[in-house]
């Protein structure tokens, strides 16, 4: 890795209240003294106020407080320095501009956070926390992201890699030194280890779609016909205008994306074209869109609407849903504007998520939110007790170990020797290994940091 001195805004960098200026590197005490003057001694985990003065001319640049962070006690493991800075944007730049004239370079984006990984201040998951923090629109996104950043993913996956890497250590002995009185391995015993552990990584892998659901949200098409009200209900889930809204069929003509918190889960709605047979070449290329939709969604929600029943279009389209086994909530729209009860056909009676609302004056708007909840299993993160994986990648590998496991045993029970089962345990071994980063090219990881904004 460089050694060398690198630093960037870590704040907003617009004007506010302070911006914070920091610095990580060899040479980031050195920058300091050059720069920074007080009647006080900066020290370890220590706050100084003081000026930042421009050596060329001795004039003062600001009025700042600097903390100092010693190596190896820091975030990146090197030594650390925050300027804080007032917060107008011209007087944090001249600042910056000294710190990179006497030594320091801009730092890459997750270059700080990088640092610490191959430092060895956090391991890989707890580094994808760090996004997960800044990104989190929910109480629950926020605290799996909390549970993430303490190593709860992590003590899991070293426990189980730990264990195996203990399993392979006595392997080894028996395969390398066979004429010693050493214990050997028997094959039950050999298999209880082998299984323990896979059925411990399978745990963590099923928790993935409670986990996809809490950290990522679900994903909500509304469907339906011309006019049903699909841009109106998008509008009273997000309580604004998202939508284009007009009594013309084809209004809405291209999928609108919005993003709202129902309970604790973040809800990712598209709104889409109605579904009708058109000629009009713009509008089938949405109506296209909505149909494509369907297959990539955690759930559909189809409207109705009431004042005319349910056509023939709509009960071969639900139909259609039913079959694939996509989560359904049938939605029969426009309440307040029917005198008499319609008849539904089966498709429509026998849904068991069917709810009456009125997108405009929000009849049953407070159910319907109540179902998606109980659909997807909704409920409190509570981080002293749920290991959730969140991450796709994370899965990935888990999956890769639970298969090696998954052959190892295998290998056992046909008697294809000792050696092959080590060389399918490394395997497991590494997989694991490549979550928390101790076994992870460099490509994963640049690629993993790149998703940090500047100065993080």
């Amino acid at each position: 890795m460089s050694t060398d001195t690198i630093a960037a805004i870590s704040t907003g960098g617009t004007n506010s209240g302070i911006n914070i200026i920091r610095i990580s590197g060899e040479n980031s005490e050195e920058i300091i003294s050059k720069i920074f003057t007080s009647y006080k001694k900066l020290d370890h985990q220590r706050i100084i106020y003081g000026k930042i003065i421009d050596p060329e001319n001795l004039e003062v640049v600001d009025e700042v407080l600097v903390s100092c962070f010693k190596a190896p006690n820091s975030f990146t493991g090197e030594n650390v320095y925050e300027i804080n800075t007032h917060g107008g944007r011209r007087v944090t730049l001249d600042v910056l501009d000294l710190v990179l004239k006497y030594g320091a370079r801009i730092a890459e984006p997750g270059e700080f956070s990088k640092r610490a990984f191959l430092n060895g201040k956090m391991d890989l998951s707890k580094a994808e926390a760090i996004i997960d923090v800044i990104n989190a629109k929910t109480k629950a996104q926020k605290e799996i992201a909390m549970a993430q950043l303490e190593g709860e993913l992590e003590k899991n996956i070293k426990e189980i890699r730990n264990s195996l890497v203990e399993l392979m250590a006595q392997i080894e002995v028996n395969i390398d030194y066979p004429e010693y009185d050493y214990d050997e391995l028997s094959k039950n015993a050999l298999k209880s280890i082998l299984k323990r552990n896979k059925d411990k990584i399978d745990s963590l892998i099923k928790t993935r779609d409670e986990g996809k659901y809490l950290k990522e949200g679900i994903d909500l098409a509304i469907i339906g016909g011309t006019n049903a009200g699909k841009s109106s209900l998008l509008n009273a889930l997000a309580k604004e205008d998202r939508a284009i809204v007009t009594d013309i069929e084809g209004t809405t003509r291209d999928v609108i994306e919005e993003s709202i918190v129902i309970g604790n889960m973040l809800v990712n709605i598209s709104d889409t074209a109605g579904l009708r047979d058109t000629d009009d070449v713009v509008e089938a290329i949405g109506i296209k869109k909505s149909i494509e939709i369907i297959d990539k969604t955690d759930l559909v929600i189809y409207m109705i609407d009431s004042t005319k029943g349910c056509t023939e279009s709509d009960a071969l389209k639900i139909c259609e849903i039913q079959k694939k086994n996509i989560p359904l909530i049938i939605c029969l729209n426009k309440i307040d504007l029917v005198n008499s009860k319609q008849t539904y056909p089966e498709c429509v009676k026998n849904n068991t998520n069917t709810v009456e609302i009125s997108a405009v004056t929000g009849e049953g708007l407070d159910v319907l939110k109540g179902m998606i909840e109980e659909m997807f299993n909704v409920r409190s993160f509570d981080k002293k007790q749920d290991k959730l994986v969140v991450n796709q990648r994370h899965k990935m590998y888990l999956e890769n170990a639970k298969k090696s496991l998954n052959d190892a045993i295998k290998s056992v029970d046909d008697d294809e020797g000792i050696d092959i089962s080590a060389i399918l345990i490394t395997e497991a071994i590494n997989a694991l290994g490549s979550v928390t980063g101790e076994s992870t090219s460099e490509d994963v990881v640049n690629k993993i940091f790149e998703k940090f904004c500047l100065g993080k």
